[in-house]
């Protein structure tokens, strides 16, 4: 078959297909990207509960493959999918049929090798009956290189015990014993099946591939193993369970896990590349400080010369939520560093009576219905272009599209002609954050000189919206009675706590859908995207850190803490304690926004950040089938984020 042409159907694949919603788009996809594209495909659901095969139903449908399809298999077992997508794939013509997992990539030039080795010699092929191929480890999960050579090793140890292993000698069989693992490339001709085929087994009854490779051994020698067909296999059995343990398993059944079929656990007990991948974005942050706070042990630890660390996710609300004895405004808090920049009247320094009714003044300014529609028509123009460069086959850099929205978003609130802000204004309103040091509570008068010149720029539009602009947020503030110098702290204050936490998070909540397996099933279930949207957020947590100081003497988790001393509160680590990404479970709705604080002060711009947030991730879903074609964490700076990440749709760049 051509995939999108002709159809000769000689050759199909089939792929036995139980809950692999989060990751068969990228099986399908390796499939679709074959050299020799004249095959069939059937993928087989054995009684999918998470939606499944309407993944690849929207695949098969979105890229026009009329020859691929998706048949159910209600008994239970890989032996029973695969016996009735061999069937099927016969019936309708294949005389060659190939297998492989729905968690398995199989290497371009794979059909046209498995092709090759299958035809008949008569018509220039080799002959064979039955072919295993070689299998690798995927290196998409997680697993160091030199795991994954150990695990190759492991497999090559496997074949040559299965040789000796008595239940495979007989003298009913004509060839030596060889192993075809599971999803690596079980292919046969339509007259084995004829023999017996595949057992109609559960996969803790019977090994089917073993299986099916005896009934061949009773009939033909014309079998073989062969390194030029490459499949790159999950290894999350072996991740679940352990080499040792994995290896008895395909032995005897001499040791089972908890869970049999590890297909049916949930995506985040089965790999968290997601967090792997936010760890080097964080590493590249800070490469000293990050990696510190992660050996810190405990929930609550004094640190001397640094201040008191909590990872906890209870305790750090606690702290959120008790103006009497940790406060913003103090040694070692957000003061020390933002007060000589935007003055003592900003909500980012204040707390107590005076910071409550600035906040009840500015609130209606930054709900939901006040900023949606700034955002929507802020975003029509950014959100437009990509579009249309995703389209044109083009390859997109999120980071650029993040930064142009955010620039976008900015001058239309505080009311700056579209071009003011040009790159080099923009780029030193973005270094401000890249300031702020961990290991110190001020900035340097060099940089206060420097952010207090980007933020006098900035002040001159802002100044002018005050004066006369209604529709603006400064116009706004001016008819709600705030002075110029209010409104003016205030607008400084969303400069440097919103533009780059938002140009951090849109790449980074692709990246983690992308990493976690989840794209296929969000972009094919939109009812998901909202618990997505908090997930990715709970996992990247866009503010890590956040600072108080200590007004008076008292405890946290049972530690000490002194009048004066800093309090540093890990977010990241008390948001990601509870795992990694998991859209079903939706971990996140128990942390009550954790990553947007807490308490009195909650982050006000939630609502802002949130509706540019979902726009553009309703833009990228709408695109179904992207993919991430490089990417390179930023370094050095407050805020963790990509320095670029590039993304496009479908086939390779």
């Amino acid at each position: 078959m051509n995939s999108r042409g002709a159809v000769t159907e000689q050759l199909a694949v089939v792929i036995p297909m139980l809950n692999e919603a989060p990751g068969v788009e990228a099986t399908l996809r390796a499939l679709a990207r074959q050299r020799d594209t004249d095959f069939a495909v059937v993928v087989v659901d054995n009684g999918s509960t998470d939606g499944s095969a309407e993944v690849v139903g929207s695949f098969i449908e979105r890229h026009a493959l009329t020859t691929w399809r998706v048949i159910a298999e209600p008994q239970k077992g890989t032996g029973a999918a695969a016996d009735t997508g061999f069937r099927a794939a016969i019936e309708a013509g294949a005389s060659i049929v190939a297998r492989t997992d729905a968690d398995c990539l199989p290497r371009p030039d794979w059909t046209a090798a498995v092709r090759r080795a299958l035809t008949p010699s008569t018509s220039g092929g080799d002959g064979l009956v039955l072919l295993g191929g070689h299998l690798i480890p995927r290196s998409d999960e997680g697993m160091p290189w030199w795991r994954r050579r150990i695990l190759t090793a492991a497999v090559e140890v496997a074949g040559a015990f299965g040789r000796v292993r008595p239940g495979n000698r007989d003298a009913s069989y004509l060839g030596p014993y060889m192993m075809a693992p599971a999803g690596v490339a079980e292919v046969v001709e339509a007259e084995v099946l004829a023999a017996g085929g595949f057992p109609r087994t559960a996969i803790e009854d019977l090994h089917e591939d073993r299986a099916l490779v005896n009934v061949v051994r009773t009939m033909s020698t014309a079998y073989a193993y062969r390194r030029d067909v490459v499949v790159a296999s999950s290894s999350r059995r072996v991740q679940a369970w352990g080499l040792v343990n994995t290896l008895r398993w395909y032995r005897d059944h001499s040791w089972r896990g908890e869970t049999v079929d590890i297909r049916s656990t949930t995506r985040s007990e089965r790999t968290g590349g997601e967090q792997r991948w936010e760890r080097r974005v964080l590493r590249a942050a800070h490469p000293i400080a990050y990696p510190l706070l992660d050996r810190i042990p405990g929930p609550v630890r004094k640190v001397p010369g640094l201040g008191v660390i909590v990872k906890d996710a209870t305790l750090l609300r606690a702290v959120l939520m008790d103006s009497d004895h940790f406060t913003k405004n103090g040694p070692g808090a957000p003061s020390d560093l933002w007060t000589p920049i935007l003055g003592p009247s900003v909500l980012l320094n204040m707390d107590g009576a005076e910071h409550a009714a600035l906040r009840r003044t500015l609130t209606p300014l930054f709900s939901p219905s006040a900023v949606e529609p700034i955002v929507a028509a802020s975003l029509a123009a950014p959100l437009a272009e990509l579009t249309a460069a995703l389209d044109a086959g083009e390859t997109v850099d999120l980071v650029a599209h993040a930064t142009r929205c955010a620039r976008a978003v900015i001058g239309h609130l505080v009311g700056i002609p579209d071009g003011a802000i040009d790159d080099d204004l923009f780029a030193r309103m973005s270094a401000i954050t890249g300031f702020v040091s961990l290991a110190r509570p001020t900035l340097t008068p060099s940089q206060v000189k420097e952010a207090r010149a980007v933020l006098a720029e900035l002040g001159t539009f802002a100044a002018a919206a005050y004066a006369g602009d209604a529709t603006t947020v400064p116009g706004r503030m001016r008819e709600l009675g705030l002075s110029e110098r209010e409104a003016l702290g205030a607008v400084g204050a969303f400069v440097l706590t919103g533009t780059e936490t938002l140009i951090s998070y849109v790449p980074r909540m692709l990246a983690i859908w992308h990493d976690a397996g989840w794209w296929p099933r969000l972009v094919a279930s939109p009812e998901l995207v909202e618990p997505a949207i908090a997930e990715a957020l709970r996992v990247s947590t866009p503010t890590p850190m956040m600072l108080r100081s200590t007004t008076a003497d008292t405890t946290i988790g049972g530690v000490a803490v002194k009048a004066g001393d800093r309090v540093l509160l890990g977010t990241w680590w008390a948001d990601n304690a509870l795992g990694p990404l998991d859209v079903e479970r939706n971990v996140a709705a128990t942390m009550k926004q954790l990553w947007f604080g807490a308490g009195s002060h909650f982050c006000l711009g939630g609502p802002l950040a949130l509706a540019q947030i979902r726009l553009t991730a309703d833009v990228l879903l709408e695109r179904g089938d992207l993919r991430i074609v490089s990417r390179t964490a930023k370094r050095n700076t407050l805020i963790p984020s990509y320095a670029s990440l590039t993304i496009a749709r479908g086939g390779r760049s």
